[in-house]
């Protein structure tokens, strides 16, 4: 017993007499030792715990504790969406009820008894009697409130609905609607279903915060030029297949998919770098990527973008490890293969690059720029110094914001008189400006609950 708390953390060594203390009640052995404990400690224990021991009540509240701690689905809402459910011929289609329901909320709950134990049938024995045999005697409704759901814990109401969605339960047009109609009811808290992820073609549902981000799955993510601007050629302008014909040395392609959750981790991009120049290591690879990233943000001779890139990942890189979502630079969102010379009068795209793109859970897309005199301004043509206020330079960037904002991007801007103490030349990155990058990326941090 002492030594499984070692090796979990919660006392340093084994001392005399502790043994003997615990034989005689390992609760009280345990909760003497972590009594004083914050919560955040507590919740890093359970986390320490779950992954050496299963238990289906400590994972359910941890991620009540932690995953779901800010944004909760009342009861009232899932009554709601209950009786959404309560219209469906069937409530899974092919797949097995007990087994699914078992998964869902839980082995323990839905136990096979076929004694009854003190006289009062199993779950599973009144499931099969009056659900089952006796279609007539519960409704799913009534089912799923007999299984708990109004009362489990968020991650299993929501594991309920994905698999209602599954493919294998429903597929394409009634899938669709009984999304639709579950979304409609989750919305009062905050909440929708939307496809986070395909199998065999066929959509797969989950449930997303309602105001995260952009739809759809990014492709082509073209970032960190240290030259000459790549020129693209569409091979298949239905898939978004796209090739780079001319300095395509000068940039980096993440041509992978990302996991369901839509976030692109900074582990992601080490490992797929590491696979494509051979690395082996994940540290080296890791080292060797980051000096890649900087080289292409030094090359834009911008005092801000050293400031927020190196800003970034000083202060979160050792705090959050793998979880550390990725701060990309220098990202082609935007594409325009001509120059204003070569396009003469037809319009062009405002905005080619951004300075700075992260892919957060639930589809949530921050671009981040760093305003020069450029984004607001044209240069003086006998003075490079020397900038005059362009109102239609202005309005092109305040356009391209509002197509980004509407498509549900997050943009931030940041002036570049914010980082005027910041050394290009010595690398140098001042107090003020430190402190100005600490203070947005900690709330920008908060308010998605990167943890």
């Amino acid at each position: 017993m002492s030594a499984a708390c070692v090796s979990l953390g919660i006392q340093p060594a084994v001392e005399a007499g502790d043994e003997q203390e615990a034989f005689r009640g390992k609760r009280l052995y345990v909760r003497k030792r972590i009594l004083t404990w914050s919560e955040a400690d507590l919740l890093s224990l359970a986390t320490r715990v779950l992954r050496e021991y299963a238990s289906e009540e400590l994972a359910d509240t941890v991620s009540e504790m932690s995953l779901h701690a800010e944004h909760r689905v009342s009861e009232l809402v899932r009554r709601d969406v209950l009786k959404v459910l309560d219209r469906l011929p069937s409530l899974f289609g092919e797949l097995p009820l007990i087994e699914t329901l078992s998964e869902v909320f839980g082995t323990s709950r839905i136990q096979d008894d076929p004694g009854g134990l003190l006289g009062r049938r199993s779950l599973h024995g009144q499931i099969l009697q009056h659900y089952v045999h006796n279609e007539t005697d519960w409704s799913h409704e009534q089912l799923l409130i007999e299984c708990g759901a109004l009362s489990c814990s968020q991650t299993r109401f929501f594991a309920l609905l994905a698999k209602l969605l599954h493919p294998v339960a429903r597929r394409d047009a009634e899938q669709g609607d009984v999304a639709a109609a579950i979304s409609t009811a989750l919305r009062r808290d905050g909440f929708i279903v939307r496809p986070t992820d395909v199998e065999s073609g066929y959509a797969v549902y989950g449930v997303v915060r309602a105001q995260a981000g952009v739809a759809g799955t990014m492709k082509n993510l073209i970032f960190a030029s240290i030259g000459e601007k790549p020129e693209l050629l569409f091979r298949d302008a239905i898939n978004n297949d796209v090739e780079i014909v001319k300095n395509a040395d000068k940039v980096l392609i993440f041509d992978r998919s990302l996991p369901s959750s839509g976030q692109l981790l900074w582990k992601d991009l080490r490992d797929w770098y590491g696979e494509l120049h051979g690395i082996d290591a994940a540290e080296s690879a890791k080292e060797q990527l980051y000096r890649r990233l900087r080289q292409a943000v030094l090359a834009a001779r911008s005092p801000g973008e050293l400031a927020v890139f190196q800003g970034y990942y000083e202060r979160y890189g050792a705090k959050l490890g793998d979880r550390l979502p990725a701060l990309v630079p220098q990202v082609y969102l935007h594409y325009d293969p001509y120059t204003r010379r070569q396009r003469g009068d037809e319009q062009f795209l405002a905005r080619q690059r951004m300075d700075f793109l992260m892919l957060l859970e639930q589809g949530v897309r921050v671009v981040i720029e760093i305003d020069g005199r450029h984004h607001y301004g044209v240069a003086d043509g006998g003075s490079p110094e020397r900038y005059f206020a362009s109102a239609q330079r202005y309005a092109e960037m305040a356009a391209e914001d509002r197509r980004l904002r509407l498509a549900g991007y997050e943009v931030y801007r940041f002036g570049a008189h914010e980082f005027m103490d910041v050394d290009l030349e010595q690398r140098k990155v001042g107090s003020q400006s430190q402190q100005t990058v600490a203070d947005f990326f900690d709330r920008l941090m908060a308010r998605h609950d990167v943890r």
